[in-house]
């Protein structure tokens, strides 16, 4: 029998050096059907969040301001702005020098605890099971950050827009190398901000993850969009999106490109979902133009909800159609969701599987749009 000692984190370091593996993998749940990817070493990250007792006298230098490039691994993709702010991108070897150095804007480095790693051999990917109902794999793909900004922020709504397009401009471009390397089923990025969010430093940074394996949750949203899809002919996001500019409760913004709402069903307070008004499968599939407009909103939408709930910490999340379900491209339509750090997941949650929402989203909503008119009179929604 394993014990694990007093101390937390020795107690946790120790009892993975007895489990005598430091490799993710994922296992599977054969009673909810869903796999856990376990990446023990991602205990080791720095933590700048710590509980107030045990900050004094701490202090943690930030890997990812300028002068600290050699403590994150080389980058895959660096942006900057050259002339009038014109954005300039790529990877690091098509960019010119300007982004190299101490003038870079926004990198993109693989995460040095990374949850998803290609690093099991070929051959060595299939499942095995040590017992009939015990089911494991290695986990193999991708896991990045994108560092925001070179100043020491906290938030998107501290950053310029240029800045926030440099970020879209990584996440579409990282998306797509992902989708062309073999075996890869599912990308998402994400951004955390704030420790209840999820967040482990303050320096302002989104991350990608990219896995060969697609979530069960993921398979059993796609068949419902599927199904309305074949049901209906029609998009099941762009119906909905039909639905929500008519009855106009849930609308908080809209122009000819994008729309922001409050889901009829949000299943969290305050949720946003900001995607495209034509249908469209794949975020990378954005031009510049609408790059752009979407780092606007989203910057917009953040500075709303922290008008709502000053210091709120949040969580953006951006959903982009799988590699591993390219058939569905008529049924699959990109959206980004913004939804703060309010309620707690309680007992009956966890349970369940229902959640349980505190907020209308009519009134998030109606919350939104008094935002949004205090900084424009002239919208009316």
């Amino acid at each position: 029998m394993i014990e694990a000692k007093p101390d937390a984190a020795t107690g946790t370091s120790e009892l993975v050096d007895s489990l005598g593996s430091n490799e993710v993998e994922s296992r599977l749940d054969p009673i909810t059907g869903n796999w856990t990817i376990f990446a023990p070493h991602r205990v080791q990250r720095p933590e700048e969040f710590v509980p107030q007792q045990d900050f004094v006298g701490k202090s943690i230098a930030c890997p990812f301001c300028p002068g600290n490039e050699a403590a994150t691994p080389a980058p895959v993709w660096v942006g900057y702005l050259g002339e009038e702010d014109k954005p300039v991108y790529g990877q690091p070897d098509s960019v010119g020098s300007d982004a190299t150095g101490n003038t870079w804007t926004v990198r993109v480095v693989p995460n040095r605890y990374p949850a998803v790693a290609d690093s099991s051999p070929a051959g060595e990917r299939s499942s095995r099971r040590d017992h009939p109902l015990f089911q494991r794999r290695p986990v193999t793909g991708g896991h990045e950050v994108i560092i925001e900004s070179r100043s020491h922020l906290e938030s998107f709504s501290q950053l310029d827009v240029s800045e926030i397009q440099l970020v879209f401009a990584a996440f579409r471009d990282r998306i797509k190398y992902w989708r062309s390397k073999p075996g890869i089923a599912y990308i998402t990025a994400f951004k955390n901000a704030g420790a209840r969010a999820g967040a482990s430093l303050r320096h302002t940074h989104s991350q990608l993850i990219a896995t060969d394996h697609i979530p069960a949750s993921v398979h059993r949203a796609v068949d419902r969009m599927r199904h309305h899809r074949a049901a209906s002919g029609c998009c099941l996001h762009c119906d909905m999106i039909r639905g929500e500019l008519k009855a106009r409760q849930r609308i908080v913004w809209c122009d000819d490109l994008l729309v922001a709402y409050c889901p009829f069903a949000s299943h969290l307070p305050l949720l946003l979902r900001i995607t495209s008004r034509n249908h469209l499968p794949c975020f990378e599939e954005l031009d510049d133009r609408a790059i752009e407009a979407t780092a606007r909103l989203a910057r917009r939408a953040v500075s709303w909800l922290e008008k709502i709930r000053p210091g709120i910490a949040y969580n953006v999340c951006l959903y982009t159609m799988p590699p591993g379900l390219a058939e569905s491209q008529e049924s699959f339509h990109w959206s980004l969701e913004l939804f703060p750090r309010i309620t707690q997941i309680a007992g009956f949650e966890w349970g369940s599987q229902c959640m349980i929402n505190p907020v209308l989203p009519e009134l998030a909503a109606a919350k939104y749009r008094a935002c949004a008119r205090a900084e424009d009179p002239r919208i009316m929604l």
